[in-house]
């Protein structure tokens, strides 16, 4: 598990909706004094490195990542100092790294503009395989426009929990829900994230998954497949919902949220394509100029790690309630791994990102 949470962290850079992340940034920085953060469903620390050496934190930052999995929080440790370290950041540990809640405090003076609302580097363009309908990163703003060269100290500090989403005591000014308020019961998680935030805190929430899966090349069964597949989220999975993206915001509007923005943020994974002379990448001789197919860093492992998933889902179907027999499961299930094995298998699915702030009512404003 936590070799496909790493591998996927290119899958998410690129279907991250970028205005919805403009917005999240504009709010951190809107508020005073150093800005607490908490992440829910942390994995190994992949978002927090994300938005570290994107640019998209304020001056300090207290952090928390929070999961059930010791496994997952054991890899947090030793991955998250490590990038952010390569990133530039001077880290030190404040304690025992491997204590229940150990401390990490990481620095780094950054020279350049703050933007406030472009999280990449000014000149990062969006790469090849950017196909959402995210805002490109190198879109600027009249905020961008009009920033100062600046010397920016930033100083993080980061605690690494392992434990229950819902059963810690904190508050902070921004909780993170990345890829995970599809996995649990999205209510009862609201319910918890409002006692989490102090007034006026924001909900981040990317990457929710709602209700759409799609194969390349396609198949006479992919949608057969597919029911069956959103199926088991629905009904036989513990928790979650193939619609939790569409979940959310209607349940963010029951509770008297102020939902700040949302937009799409699809995931592509493919092979890329390109032509090279001498070796490719597996080492194999190629004529100049051939025709070779590879996936884009670690990707591979995220459609294999899809596949089993998958394959494990409908296994626990009744066999009433699919249209396909077991026979035809395995060779559909099959025909895609020798697609993949030969660089020609592709997955798409449709997820949200949505960014909402609790509302008077909620919060205990007045």
């Amino acid at each position: 598990m936590q070799a496909y949470l790493e591998a996927k962290r290119t899958v998410d850079d690129r279907a991250l909706n970028r205005r919805v992340l403009d917005q999240f940034v504009a709010a951190l920085t809107a508020r005073n004094g150093p800005v607490s953060v908490v992440e829910l469903g942390a994995g190994v620390g992949t978002m927090l490195v994300r938005l570290a050496t994107w640019g998209c934190l304020p001056e300090r930052v207290s952090y928390r990542l929070v999961d059930r999995d010791a496994e997952s929080i054991t890899r947090a440790r030793d991955l998250v100092p490590d990038e952010l370290e390569n990133a530039g950041y001077t880290v030190r540990w404040r304690d025992d790294r491997a204590a229940e809640s150990a401390t990490l405090v990481a620095t780094r003076d950054s020279t350049g503009e703050f933007t406030g609302g472009n999280c990449r580097e000014r000149d990062e363009t969006p790469g090849p395989l950017e196909y959402t309908d995210a805002v490109p990163a190198t879109a600027t703003t009249s905020a961008t426009a009009s920033a100062s060269a600046t010397t920016t100290p930033t100083t993080l500090t980061i605690t690494f929990t392992t434990a229950d989403a819902f059963e810690i005591e904190a508050q902070a000014d921004a909780v993170i829900a990345a890829a995970f308020l599809d996995l649990i019961d999205v209510p009862a998680a609201l319910e918890s994230i409002e006692t989490l935030l102090e007034p006026g805190g924001v909900l981040y929430a990317p990457i929710t998954f709602d209700g759409g899966t799609g194969f390349v090349p396609t198949d006479p069964l992919d949608r057969d497949i597919e029911r069956c597949y959103h199926h088991h989220m629905d009904e036989i999975r513990d928790g979650g919902s193939s619609r939790a993206g569409r979940e959310l915001l209607t349940t963010l509007r029951r509770r008297d949220w102020e939902t700040l923005a949302t937009g799409g943020s699809n995931w592509v994974v493919r092979p890329a394509c390109g032509d090279h002379s001498g070796a490719d990448e597996a080492g194999s001789p190629g004529s100049p100029g051939s025709h070779t197919t590879h996936y884009p860093a670690s990707e591979q492992l995220v459609l294999e790690h899809i596949l089993h998933t998958i394959d494990d889902a409908l296994t626990a179907v009744p066999a009433v309630m699919t249209p396909f027999s077991t026979a035809e499961q395995e060779q559909w299930h099959d025909q895609r791994r020798t697609a993949l094995e030969s660089g020609m298998f592709g997955f798409v699915a449709h997820n949200l990102d949505v960014l909402a702030r609790c509302g008077p009512t909620v919060s205990g404003q007045s």
